[in-house]
């Protein structure tokens, strides 16, 4: 579970996808929790831990929804993953498995050429909706002078 440490130790990259995951995965929890008969069997401890859970989930809504683009370093983001992944871990019953939930999400692609003269670019995005892994596989023989080879050139996120 990320605490304010070790979530400054997510790339930048990883970032933004992180964020999303953990905003989904608080949404799933406050969704089944809000039940009828979830709503009658809920304890005062319970209920404090979903109203911090549904703090949280507003504070991750900005960069998981509205587009602001998260930093390792901004607190209130560090607070709301960190309280919303003890959250959701004690709620669930069982450990939030962060890897696993960042490599559902992907984008593949695979490029074969023999012989590059001009520019080759295997991804090139502004943004990918609903994604935050990335798989380019890049094979070529030859780069001639004047050639350009990138695998991934981002002008923005991914996911």
């Amino acid at each position: 579970m990320p605490d304010p440490f070790t979530l400054a130790a997510v790339s930048a990259t990883a970032l933004p996808h992180l964020v999303k995951f953990v905003f989904e995965q608080a949404g799933k929890v406050l969704d089944k929790r809000r039940s009828t008969a979830a709503v009658e069997t809920t304890g005062a401890e319970e209920a404090q831990k979903l109203r911090e859970l549904e703090q949280s989930a507003q504070v991750l809504r900005k960069y998981a929804v509205d587009g602001t683009q998260p930093q390792a370093a901004d607190e209130e983001l560090r607070n709301a993953v960190g309280t919303a992944c003890r959250h959701i871990e004690s709620l669930n019953g069982e450990p939030l498995d962060l890897v696993a939930g960042l490599r559902q999400r992907g984008v593949r692609v695979d490029f074969e050429n023999n012989d590059i003269t001009g520019t080759v670019t295997g991804i090139k995005a502004t943004g990918i909706a609903g994604t935050a892994k990335v798989s380019v596989k890049l094979n070529d023989s030859t780069v001639r002078a004047g050639g350009e080879f990138t695998g991934i050139e981002l002008n923005g996120p991914i996911g």
